[in-house]
């Protein structure tokens, strides 16, 4: 990771802005640079949380603060492909407004949502995923239980990954003087996430807004503001381009020289949003009615009270503010309610927008649903066929049902691996008319990369088995034909294609496997030597920061590296203990894995990484004892 981006994220943890910019005046690099998470403080302060959509290909960081961007750390904010630092996201708010008030997390200084209680599980400190139970809230009896339910009272999760979250205005800027200010709307906030072939590159995010009060709302605008940095965060800013298909009502981010100073590669992705689903308004749902970008150093962020009858002029394109001096960049082109995307400077711009729909009318506990995809693709055209896809699975109700991936479990010993997983999915993906399983193979990814980002074409296809009648655990059972070196790590993800062609568990999760059950890490090992002439050390000298240091899979950029020295042809069972030159004992390790190798974080007892130099081994079995010696050179 970058001094650079370390520096920038310990700001974004750290760092508290000192005043607010007023209306009107320009906002310099350190102001955008600052990225303060100022909260104010309330009742629900225990209750803040977000957590990270990591389904797909697609990383997220999901809030219960109304924002797409992370409150504090360095976490997934349109991170394509997740397992790398690919991010393209530097904010996204949601804007709900009226006349001289609009809420918002958008500004430095001030952030007008905030959570609700009863909705997840504050201990854990992350908002309920449907993947984690530990994130989900508490029953009277202290059992987990999934917060939206089904009309029977049962779990409600639609997607392969769903996330939850509910939060309210309630440290509303206008309210802190006067409470009544406060426009007690409450979002409910679902997110759906799948990972197939067709469907690891969007995340689907569902907004129902109730009105939470006895007072109807007139004039009300829902609204998105998106800072989206084509080609990274940190110095790819100021160079996008932006694109708007009203008929698909989509808009998305590219970088205007195709390249990226941030990853130093070509090609770097494309990043927008589709709007699927906005409340009737006279029998007609309108959809985005309003679109507007501007320089994100010239749009109004909310950080005093006066914007915020700027940003609700701006949501709602209203004629006034058009020719208002003191903001000259916030409509482009003669449509007033729609900019004109040609109108961008050549060469880009720090470009953010506005997306919103609206005037609505809200009587009291109305609830006014809203429905949007964040999507990804590689260029025009992968992104387009992704809106599309987006589109289909929204008509056909949110309802997708991906084959089901197989659990696998792995065998690594002497230079081989075999793999083996059951024959139970086939008998619950099942055609209705027919009743057979719309399974027709498995396809084998293997890859040697640590970061599990390059897998390839399929290392293997292994037809379906029609001969079972009935489900076998080891129904499969596959060996890699090629050797394996003893001591490095290997994966392998097993997925399942279907009739249809879709296929399901597509291996492409760098960083975090917690929801891929279908894919293994192995290590192969020896097995038992009784021979204890024959026990080595390797490699022998260690050199720490050598090649064979590895990245930890579940937080590759800034985790500390995997160190290890591996005891190799050991006897089942044996004592381990390493001195210093000196005699001292510096470490005990009781070796009873069943294999022929031990592992050693060249740690100390007292969890010290040994310092340079020459160490003793001296190891007891049941076969007799062995002394040696090995290096370590920093």
């Amino acid at each position: 990771m970058s001094v650079v981006r370390i520096l920038l994220f310990s700001l974004a943890c750290l760092w508290l802005a000192g005043g607010s910019a007023q209306a009107g005046e320009k906002r310099g690099r350190s102001d955008f640079l600052g990225k303060s998470f100022h909260l104010n403080s309330a009742p629900g302060f225990e209750d803040r949380a977000q957590s990270v959509i990591n389904a797909n290909k697609l990383g997220q960081v999901v809030t219960n603060l109304g924002q797409f961007h992370a409150y504090t750390g360095a976490l997934p904010q349109g991170r394509w492909p997740l397992g790398t630092d690919h991010d393209a996201i530097w904010k996204i708010s949601l804007f709900v407004g009226i006349p001289f008030n609009v809420v918002q997390s958008r500004a430095n200084q001030i952030k007008e949502w905030d959570a609700m209680s009863g909705y997840h599980n504050p201990d854990s400190g992350y908002i309920a995923v449907s993947t984690n139970p530990l994130t989900w809230p508490r029953d009277p009896g202290g059992n987990p239980y999934w917060p939206v339910r089904t009309p029977d009272g049962r779990d409600s999760i639609n997607s392969q990954m769903d996330s939850y979250a509910v939060y309210t205005d309630s440290t509303n800027n206008l309210a802190v003087n006067d409470p009544t200010q406060r426009l007690r709307v409450v979002i409910h906030q679902t997110s759906y996430a799948w990972n197939t072939s067709k469907d690891d590159d969007y995340i689907i995010f569902k907004f129902e807004m109730i009105n939470d009060t006895t007072a109807a709302k007139d004039e009300l605008y829902f609204g998105i503001y998106n800072d989206i940095d084509a080609g990274g965060i940190i110095d790819e800013y100021d160079d996008d381009y932006i694109g708007l298909e009203l008929n698909r009502q989509f808009w998305y981010v590219y970088d205007s020289d195709n390249y990226s100073r941030d990853w130093q590669q070509d090609n770097p992705f494309y990043l927008g949003m589709v709007w699927l689903e906005t409340p009737e308004i006279n029998g007609q749902r309108p959809g985005i009615t309003d679109w507007h970008y501007s320089s994100v150093f010239d749009s109004p962020w909310g950080d005093v009270l006066t914007e915020d009858k700027v940003v609700y002029n701006w949501m709602r394109s209203d004629s006034s503010l058009r020719n208002d001096t003191r903001w000259p960049n916030l409509f482009h082109g003669n449509d007033l309610h729609y900019d004109d995307p040609s109108l961008v400077p050549a060469g880009g711009m720090a470009v953010d927008c506005i997306t919103a729909s609206g005037p609505y009318h809200m009587e009291p506990g109305e609830t006014l649903t809203f429905v949007v995809a964040l999507v990804a693709g590689a260029d025009y055209q992968d992104i387009s066929a992704n809106v599309d896809r987006v589109w289909q699975i929204y008509n056909n109700g949110l309802k997708l049902i991906p084959p089901p991936q197989p659990q696998i479990t792995g065998f690594a010993r002497d230079n081989s691996i075999r793999l083996a997983w059951s024959n139970a999915q086939e008998f619950s993906y099942i055609n209705p008319q027919s009743g057979e399983s719309l399974v027709q193979e498995y396809r084998v990814y293997k890859t040697t990369d640590l970061t599990r980002q390059e897998w390839g074409e399929p290392f293997a296809i292994i037809p379906r088995r029609t001969d079972l009648n009935e489900i076998k655990e080891d129904a499969y059972v596959w060996e890699d034909p090629e050797t394996v070196n003893n001591y490095f790590y290997y994966s392998y993800s097993v997925t399942t294609y279907d009739v249809d062609g879709l296929e399901s568990g597509r291996a492409n999760l760098g960083a975090d496997q917690t929801v891929n059950l279908n894919t293994t890490e192995l290590r192969p090992v020896d097995s038992p030597r009784q021979n204890l002439n024959e026990v080595r050390v390797v490699p022998n000298p260690y050199v720490i920061s050598a090649l064979w240091e590895r990245k930890r899979l579940g937080d590759p950029l800034l985790g500390e590296p995997i160190r290890d020295i591996a005891f190799i042809n050991l006897p089942e069972r044996c004592t381990i203990k390493i001195f210093t030159l000196d005699g001292d004992l510096v470490k005990t390790i009781e070796h009873t894995n069943g294999t022929g190798t031990e592992f050693w974080d060249i740690r100390s007892n007292f969890n010290q990484i040994l310092a340079t130099g020459v160490y003793f081994y001296h190891i007891r079995s049941a076969s007799g004892e062995k002394i040696g010696k090995f290096a370590i050179v920093r």
